[in-house]
């Protein structure tokens, strides 16, 4: 809720400076460029960010020693090796050298195109390398970890479409005007934090009310993904009925409703069984490796705007249809897995 609250407020004020007319009526009175109002916006996320830093190092000290040492949790004995070997430098290496040359043949933007992909497959090389020195209880909590880590980069590859193909639809084919009023477009990007501030409280005391009646680890993640896709469905069916004019904001405040309710299903829980399913050793990495589908989701979001090349109705249609159909059927596919996950190891439950 905390993180949300900054995630409601800046596109109010970033979108007020980059697009509201008002504004560019004042900075122009003012004799300033009113196209230059982006470059207000940018430059407010960066003051933002100063901001941040500053009360950071102010309160510094406030923050040091604050919670108790974790506890450890006991493993079995295993190798104490974390696989820092020549094999595992090699295979890290390896892995940089796939990434750079995949990330340098799927985009048109060359050498800076390939440096994520590198940093990707590094870290992909690495893990390899770590994890085959793993025993076999270890190995299977780890490997549900990546079970699950792949379903939430196909969920993370939808929900940021936010930040590209509708935050088009928004701008484009959504109407902005409430009783006469005209806001900025990208103030619906405000949206999902309100419903996120509103419902985080009510799923946590949904889900302690429910007890031991409650879905397990992978079925929340299998309802996240059902909601992502079922999202798309109806940005899908918005934009058929957009005929070339602007739908009602309320189709896209129902998107972000249906998505929201996936990440609340899916994000706070996916942290939560990374941390229950790691080696002690590997809580840190294996974090990492939980950011990281989030990285490569976002990525992947990237690339999948030249789905949306020419912004007409029809392109949106196939575009927004094609990730409902892989959202929803990486619900359908996660749900037949869902026992065999939860066999893997008790601790998914």
């Amino acid at each position: 809720m905390g993180i949300n609250l900054g995630a409601f407020l800046s596109p109010i004020v970033v979108g007020f400076l980059a697009q509201a007319q008002w504004f560019k009526n004042f900075i122009a009175s003012m004799g300033l460029n009113p196209n230059s109002t982006w470059h207000w916006g940018f430059g407010a996320a960066g003051v933002g960010m100063t901001l941040g830093l500053v009360q950071y190092i102010v309160g510094r000290e406030r923050l040091s020693g604050v919670g108790a040492k974790p506890e450890t949790r006991k493993e079995s004995s295993g190798s104490g090796n974390t696989g820092f070997d020549y094999i595992t430098i090699g295979l890290a290496i390896f892995g940089g050298i796939i990434g750079t040359a995949l990330g340098y043949y799927l985009s048109d933007a060359g050498l800076i195109s390939a440096l994520f992909p590198c940093v990707v497959g590094f870290f992909a090389g690495y893990l390899i390398g770590t994890t085959r020195l793993l025993n076999g209880d270890e190995l299977k909590r780890v490997l549900v970890i990546f079970i699950l880590f792949v379903f939430s980069i196909l969920f993370w590859m939808t929900y940021e479409q936010a930040g590209s193909s509708l935050t088009l639809f928004a701008d484009r084919l959504t109407r902005t005007t409430i009783l006469g009023w005209g806001y900025p477009s990208s103030w619906f990007q405000s949206v999902p934090a309100i419903f996120v501030i509103i419902m985080a409280p009510m799923f946590a005391a949904l889900w302690q009310r429910m007890g031991d009646r409650q879905p397990s680890s992978p079925g929340k993640f299998t309802i996240g993904l059902l909601f992502a896709g079922l999202a798309f469905v109806v940005v899908t069916i918005a934009a058929m009925l957009t005929g070339g004019g602007r739908v009602s904001p309320l189709w896209l405040v129902g998107v972000y409703f249906l998505q929201t309710v996936g990440e609340l299903c899916l994000s706070p829980v996916g942290l939560s069984t990374v941390t229950k399913l790691s080696p002690a050793r590997m809580v840190g990495l294996m974090m990492g490796v939980w950011f990281l589908s989030i990285s490569i989701g976002s990525y992947i979001a990237g690339l999948t705007t030249k789905l949306f090349a020419g912004n007409s109705a029809s392109v949106l249609v196939r575009g927004f249809g094609i990730f409902s159909a892989i959202t929803l059927a990486a619900a359908l596919i996660l749900a037949v897995l869902t026992p065999l996950i939860k066999k893997m190891t008790p601790r998914a439950e």
